[in-house]
């Protein structure tokens, strides 16, 4: 294993130094340009794990400000264009999408490679979009929920999102890593035209750190001089900066049913990854509805159905089953750790037998239904008014809600994935209510996709 060669970043929210390197990120500095001087780079937007991505300017576009993503070396030189995914997949999905409907999902209107000191990079361009649903309920120091859309628009949210994972799939794409940080907020259509000046105003000066190695020697041309921290999501989260509506982004794991890439591994987030695709290694449509079925919980509850608390597998699945009980074998087998807290119905052990055992954190019975009754009831006290787009804090949900959501996300995590279907309700104008006006959206895995319908 190679020695670490700088001093860790003292900045918040910053990728890995070190993965500047040969095949892997592309060094970008603040006032950078690229593709002949069109694209401007002006702040930064975040990081992923194949790509750094940033606010810059289109300068051929009127000046309109646009989402620069820079992917890693390795895996820009992995595939030919026409091979990538994210632009692959928008493009087919463009095609089998009727032209009267409006497009809910992040389009690349242009591409082009720059060649750097780490290799040969792709560079993604796509309309500026805001922050993520996961970036909304983002509260440090604050108790997990605290912070969650208002009722109405979560549920709007979670339609739309819906209604784009059935598009792809009548389309024959499975997503393959859909959470709440590739859901995204449009941003209003005045932001995309600041001017400089406005966009350090509202969303502040970039902050910038020296990166420092540790022989003390000048950083080498692998990295940049200067790392840069992200906007703040509290910047990018102001109600008056957003629409209420919402895209489905990072179609970097997508793929089309009939042809499963070869050397395909799951790659979606622990805790919205389907039992299949931990223990199969393998993803499709249903998958997808398992996925979607977290993060309909994630947009109402505004945290996770199942807490990274120690970001592990076993943790993950430790929740998993007090959630949703015993797995099916062989997989119950392969959860070799069960035995520290479950007996072999998948019933926590008691206090004491776990204790016995040493666990640290103990598992307890719990269900769905649980779970969204203690929406609500985080105690956490606004350090700030939230805004127009947030739900007060004390809210709870009212017993239909939780029967109905219950019900639909009971069948969209069922474990055997050829069982899995939803049905997801959705009403408007009345807050806290799910009896009344109504929009109905069927999609059952266990018809063929010609036969998957949208009912109203």
């Amino acid at each position: 294993m190679t020695a670490p060669r700088f001093i860790p970043s003292r900045l918040d929210e910053i990728e890995n130094i070190e993965d500047y390197e040969p095949g892997g990120y592309h060094p970008i500095s603040i006032g950078d340009t690229f593709d002949l001087g069109r694209f401007r780079v002006l702040h930064k937007l975040g990081f992923g794990g194949s790509s750094t991505v940033w606010l810059a300017r289109d300068q051929q576009e009127r000046d309109k400000l646009v989402t620069l993503k820079a992917m890693r070396a390795d895996i820009s030189s992995s595939n030919a264009p026409s091979q990538i995914p994210e632009l692959t997949i928008p493009q087919k999905l463009r095609a089998a999408l009727p032209s009267s409907e409006s497009v809910d999902f992040q389009t690349v209107y242009h591409h082009f490679f720059v060649h750097g000191p780490n290799g040969s990079h792709l560079f993604l361009v796509s309309p500026l979009a805001g922050p993520s649903i996961l970036a909304m309920s983002d509260s440090p120091g604050r108790v997990a929920g605290s912070r969650r859309l208002r009722a109405d628009l979560a549920r709007k949210v979670s339609k739309e999102t819906a209604t784009t994972m059935h598009r792809m799939h009548c389309a024959g794409v499975v997503h393959g890593d859909l959470t709440t940080s590739n859901i995204l907020f449009r941003v209003s259509p005045h932001v995309t035209e600041w001017s400089d000046e406005e966009v350090y105003t509202h969303l502040g000066d970039p902050e910038p750190e020296h990166v420092r190695t540790r022989d003390g020697k000048p950083p080498s041309p692998h990295a940049p001089a200067m790392l840069v921290e992200p906007i703040q999501n509290s910047k990018m989260s102001h109600a008056s900066l957003l629409q209420e509506s919402t895209i489905v982004s990072d179609f970097g794991q997508s793929y089309l049913v009939a042809s499963l890439p070869p050397s395909y591994v799951p790659a979606t987030t622990l805790n919205y990854l389907s039992p299949e695709a931990r223990f199969e290694k393998w993803a499709g449509l249903e998958a997808d509805v398992w996925a979607l079925g977290c993060a309909i919980f994630e947009i109402r509850a505004g945290f996770a159905l199942f807490e990274c608390f120690l970001g592990s597998d076993v943790d993950i699945l430790k929740q998993t089953v007090e959630t949703l009980g015993r797995l099916p074998d062989p997989w119950w087998d392969s959860f070799t750790e069960r035995t520290l807290w479950f007996e072999e119905n998948g019933q926590p052990k008691s206090e004491q037998g776990q204790e016995g055992a040493g666990v640290l954190l103990k598992a307890y019975r719990s269900s769905i239904r649980d779970k969204l009754c203690e929406i609500g009831k985080q105690h956490d006290p606004p350090s700030e008014y939230e805004g127009p787009m947030l739900e007060e804090l004390g809210v709870r949900l009212p017993e239909e809600e939780v029967e109905l959501l219950g019900d639909l996300l009971e069948k969209m995590l069922r474990y055997i994935d050829q069982r899995r279907g939803f049905v997801c309700k959705t009403s408007f104008g009345i807050p806290g209510s799910l009896s009344e006006v109504s929009t109905v959206i069927v999609i059952s895995l266990e018809l063929p996709s010609s036969d998957l319908q949208m009912l109203g």
